[in-house]
């Protein structure tokens, strides 16, 4: 009977072990200017569907308060990679720029190093944006187009940050035109080239030789093949999916033009959607989608260069629900689609209402692995496991959400009450901020979201207690340079753009 009791705790002791080990891949899709609207299942009015899209909202869990950190595309990048607020970086405005040097601190914990640090293999395919080493000729970086050596590696990018392996392109639409694999530019690397014109001796194929059409559709087949690959590897792996789409340039492959029948935007929106459905084919045929996380989302709202108006006059309404659009602190510049799938843990067709940020992501990475993060990583970042699996959470993830406009004005959410350190928009929509200025507009306004999600009655002088509140709250966010418990953090040395927080004036 000893023996045997014996051989029964051996093999309870091996089942929990083997229970431990067995670790889910991963996998991240980051759409490019695709906001909430721009689903179908969170948009009866959309006027178009997006049915692979859609049975991820089926098949998990949604949120309806998701928000990327920034309006625009490389600042929610660097937090989703870090799970950091962008604006805690050295960049407090714009993008980074072409030929532009790293983002992403070099000591900084990344996601996918997280990643590799519970024995994960990692890979980046697709967009990029977060800059590069460039190699100088005869040694060296530069940021000087006429300086750099093409045929050298280049460091600072996705490799120097966690990943395995990496394929892309940067982004589509920015020189030099050409695939870049690992550390290196593709391509036959003969002539020089600055904004698509030859100019001397040495870069990358010019714009003439870049087809726009090819990209989303060389990203979808090889997310697919190493999916496929993938199937018979011992280690589990993370995929960092960011696509180039719907983003300009507008340009859907041969297979989609025409598709809708609407407009090429349109038609992108549509292979976007089929891109993500072939990601879950090739889990689902090799049978890895039962052990797959597939959180899907968005870096910033949809932008202008949709033709809101084109698409409107076809029934097609991506403008539904929130005022403004992609660069806004107003909704429509950074609320966005945000999904978890994976069966066994999340009850299929949830959905929660909790405000959370792309930061997330990282928290709850690290808590599905069962990683502890350091307190000098991920400030901003809250798990979200509790809520997927339907655990009862007391109150808000988030004390308070901050979002961060193009230009560098601040929003801060606190429950039903957002407060915006910008005259207009301070982004792309009217008014923008010149002409709020000139129209004498308050320097604050303040919403209510629950009586007034589209942001049309400021409330900042009927409620200045709460204007005061959020204030000093947000600055208390900077100030200890996180969001979450744990000890102060430094930020990245600040700018004249810190000036639009009303503390810095």
């Amino acid at each position: 009977m000893k023996s045997l009791a014996v051989i029964v705790l051996l093999l309870i002791s091996a089942s929990l072990h083997a229970a431990e080990t067995v670790r889910p891949n991963v996998v991240v899709i980051l759409a490019d200017d695709m906001g909430f609207d721009s689903v179908s299942s969170l948009n009866d009015k959309m006027g178009m569907k997006t049915p692979a899209i859609d049975r991820l909202f089926r098949e998990g869990m949604s949120f309806t308060d998701a928000h990327s950190t920034s309006a625009v595309c490389s600042p929610t990048r660097y937090s989703v990679l870090t799970g950091r607020y962008n604006w805690r970086s050295r960049l407090k405005r714009g993008i980074v720029g072409k030929w532009e040097r790293p983002l992403i601190e070099d000591r900084r914990l990344t996601l996918p190093e997280m990643f590799r640090e519970r024995g994960y293999d990692t890979a980046c395919i697709g967009k990029w944006h977060l800059g590069w080493r460039w190699p100088k000729m005869g040694g060296g970086t530069t940021e000087n187009l006429n300086a750099i050596d093409f045929t050298a590696a280049v460091k600072g990018g996705p490799c120097d940050h966690g990943f395995d392996e990496y394929f892309g392109d940067d982004v589509p639409n920015w020189p030099p035109y050409a695939w870049r694999e690992n550390d290196r530019v593709l391509g036959a690397l003969t002539t020089r080239m600055k904004a698509g014109a030859m100019v001397g001796v040495s870069a990358g194929p010019s714009v003439a030789d870049w087809d726009f059409r090819a990209v989303l559709a060389e990203y979808s087949k090889r997310w697919s093949q190493y999916i496929r690959q993938r199937a018979d590897q011992e280690r589990p792996f993370f995929l960092y999916a960011p696509m180039p789409s719907p983003h300009t340039p507008i340009a859907p492959h041969a297979d989609f033009r025409g598709m809708s029948k609407v407009s090429e935007y349109a038609d992108f929106l549509i292979q976007t959607n089929s891109a993500v459905g072939e990601i879950m084919r090739a889990l689902r045929e090799t049978k890895q989608a039962d052990n797959t996380v597939v959180i899907f989302t968005c870096d910033n709202g949809t932008s202008p260069k949709a033709n809101f108006a084109q698409l409107d006059s076809a029934g097609i309404h991506l403008n539904e629900h929130w005022r403004g659009w992609k660069a806004d602190a107003y909704e429509g510049g950074h609320r966005v689609p945000f999904v978890v799938r994976w069966p066994g843990q999340i009850e299929p067709g949830t959905q929660s209402d909790q405000a959370i940020t792309l930061a997330d992501i990282m928290a709850t990475c690290a808590d599905v692995v069962g990683h502890k993060l350091p307190a000098n990583a991920a400030e901003d970042s809250v798990s979200l496991l509790p809520t997927l699996r339907g655990q009862d959470v007391d109150g808000p993830l988030h004390e308070m959400v901050v979002h961060h406009s193009v230009s560098g004005h601040f929003a801060a959410r606190q429950g039903k009450w957002k407060l915006l350190f910008c005259r207009g928009s301070g982004g792309w929509s009217p008014p923008r901020e010149a002409a709020a200025a000139k129209q004498k507009l308050p320097a604050v306004q303040l919403y209510n979201l629950h009586d007034d999600p589209k942001e049309t009655t400021n409330l900042q002088a009927d409620y200045p207690e709460v204007v005061a509140e959020l204030t000093a709250e947000l600055r208390r966010i900077v100030e200890r340079g996180r969001s979450t418990p744990g000890p102060q953090q430094p930020n990245h040395a600040g700018s004249k753009w810190w000036s639009g927080l009303p503390w810095k004036k």
